[in-house]
């Protein structure tokens, strides 16, 4: 075995899967809470531990772990620091580090998958399927891989730069649109995500004259106008009318819709997840 420092994330109950164990540090959730949505250091939350007989490469176990619990908590989530042989979760030397203060964290829309005091199993769930999907993805052209990476890093790079997150959550939303209906003929790629979208049941259609937040493309006519413009701003000409778009108003429900098609897309729904949330903003029924 061999054990990881988890810093960041949310978790007061043992995980186990195939191969490995995710163990919290301390069991009072108030704690827990309070260190994990620290924005300025990234606390020692919990312990990644591996068998090292079944998980043959462990840096993109780490690597894939880090994407997954950073998505699900949408922050930042660091897995580093190995204890020593002789050191355990409960036996940690004085001068392991218990936090990183290098560098603060930013916050995305906040955690999509109900904290494990209230669902124990949900987190755990999630975790599983992901591992599942971004393993099958490096099988199959690595579509679904690059589209979960660039759906964090929105929380991971910079929030003064909401030009560059919003072409990465596009991007995302519009290779797993083309890649799953085998569609990259079409020039107006509105068409192939409503398509693709429309099997999970959003609330959304590719033209909503009359809300133009659950119109596939208003998010295409900015994407055009920042991908070919520069601007964050457009006036399309919709129904006879030019009608001026502001990617500002329409980026948080953006920002929230892409990580809940990535929860529909790796199988995962526990029931308690509000699939709505990207329009009304409750995360959880």
């Amino acid at each position: 075995m061999i054990t990881y420092g988890i810093y960041g994330y949310e978790i007061t109950k043992t995980a186990e899967l195939k191969g490995f164990k995710l163990i919290p540090r301390s069991q009072n959730h108030r704690e827990v809470k309070k260190l994990a949505a620290d924005r300025d250091h990234y606390h020692l939350t919990g312990f990644l531990e591996i068998d090292e007989n079944q998980i043959l490469n462990q840096h993109t176990l780490i690597f894939d772990l880090q994407g997954i619990l950073s998505f699900i908590d949408q922050k930042n989530v660091i897995i580093t620091h190995p204890l020593r042989p002789h050191e355990t979760d409960q036996t940690l030397d004085q001068d392991y580090p218990l936090k990183i203060t290098f560098i603060g964290r930013l916050n995305g829309i906040g955690s999509l998958i109900l904290r494990d005091t209230v669902s124990p199993e949900s987190r755990k769930d999630c975790i599983q399927k992901a591992l599942n999907n971004l393993k099958e993805s490096d099988q199959n052209q690595g579509v679904f891989r690059s589209a979960f990476f660039k759906s964090i890093e929105p929380f991971r790079g910079s929030e003064s730069f909401i030009d560059v997150n919003y072409y990465l959550l596009f991007s995302a939303l519009e290779s797993l649109s083309r890649y799953h209906l085998d569609d990259y003929d079409s020039k107006n790629v509105s068409t192939p995500i409503a398509k693709f979208l429309k099997p999970y049941n959003f609330d959304i259609s590719q033209d909503n004259v009359k809300n133009l937040t659950q119109s596939v493309s208003t998010y295409t006519h900015l994407r055009n106008a920042l991908f070919h413009n520069g601007k964050l701003e457009c006036e399309p000409n919709i129904n006879g009318t030019y009608i001026k778009l502001e990617m500002s108003e329409y980026y948080a429900n953006f920002s929230m819709l892409v990580p809940l098609v990535m929860l529909k897309y790796i199988g995962f729904d526990d029931g308690y997840t509000n699939w709505n949330s990207w329009l009304d903003r409750m995360p959880f029924k």
